[in-house]
């Protein structure tokens, strides 16, 4: 999606870190933005910041693990400022469980939030950007949690992150034909709140086994990209239809060695049956083709 100017953009995780340096990006750039995010001081934050700007944007507090808030925040925004072109299911949280040592209630949360937050806003707003017919974009944030393993206590995190990767990269391959972008957005260390997380976190996902967190002292994510460079990126990658959104160089040779093992790892004296062969080679012209019809869109 090229021409963004007049266009309407919903973010969830809105009002700070990445979501509101999307939202700044947006605003810079001529568009209407809405702003949802369930922690009440930040919205308060975001608002104080942009006071006086004279540029359209609205707020709304919203937790997206509820989907019929998220349906009411959909209306809300097209009963102010119409029709959604671009949304962005940013919203995100961490845990500071192992993965090998979590409740019940850290796993919920986690990937109610991360994973389940995707969903909702795909399942509210496709149908919505479908029907006005005049094509959009969707970018969901995974992480590169999402190329790359962490250890114990980034489990659970990675684990939704991973999930929402792969949900982006079917989605995209199924709404090319609606003229519909879709962008896996994949970030590094950002400067962001994510490390306070827990501030957030329903009592109905309070959980019994209290563990410690993983950085001690002041946050490392203070040592981030700037959300407003990042926002602007996540602006030339819709602009330019980018299935992957990678922001963090300092990854490349990481993933490189991830992939180099994966390879690595695959049969050298397989004789591969026909049949399968078959079908896996139908399978195959049937993704390169919905790849084909995804990268045209404008």
């Amino acid at each position: 999606m090229k021409d963004v100017d007049g266009k309407t953009a919903f973010i969830t995780g809105g009002a700070s870190g990445i979501g509101f340096g999307m939202a700044r990006a947006f605003l810079k750039a001529g568009m209407k933005v809405v702003m949802a995010d369930i922690r009440q001081d930040h919205l308060d934050a975001a608002a104080s910041t942009l006071q006086g700007s004279n540029l359209p944007y609205h707020f709304i507090r919203l937790d997206v693990t509820d989907r019929e808030a998220v349906a009411r925040a959909a209306d809300e925004t097209e009963r102010i400022f119409g029709k959604v072109h671009v949304v962005c299911n940013n919203a995100g949280v961490g845990a500071n469980a192992p993965i090998d040592a979590a409740d019940w209630e850290d796993w919920d949360w986690v990937l109610g939030v991360n994973l389940g937050g995707v969903v909702n806003g795909v399942k509210t707003f496709v149908p919505r950007i479908k029907s006005h017919g005049e094509g959009g974009h969707i970018v969901n944030t995974s992480s590169m949690a999402g190329i790359i393993p962490l250890t114990a206590t980034g489990g659970i995190y990675a684990a939704s992150k991973f999930a929402v990767r792969g949900l982006t990269d079917s989605l995209r391959l199924a709404l090319g034909q609606y003229n519909i972008g879709v962008s896996v957005l994949c970030p590094g260390l950002v400067h962001t709140n994510i490390m306070d997380g827990e501030k957030s976190r329903p009592e109905r996902f309070k959980a019994k086994t209290q563990h410690p967190p993983r950085w001690s002292g002041a946050s490392s994510a203070n040592a981030g990209m700037d959300p407003l460079e990042m926002g602007e990126r996540v602006l030339r990658g819709i602009r330019r239809n980018d299935a992957y959104i990678l922001t963090h160089g300092e990854f490349k040779d990481e993933v490189a060695g991830l992939f180099d093992d994966i390879l690595a790892a695959f049969p050298t004296d397989d004789n591969i049956d026909q049949g399968r062969l078959e079908f896996e080679n139908r399978r195959r012209a049937m993704t390169e083709a919905a790849k084909a019809e995804a990268r045209q869109v404008k």
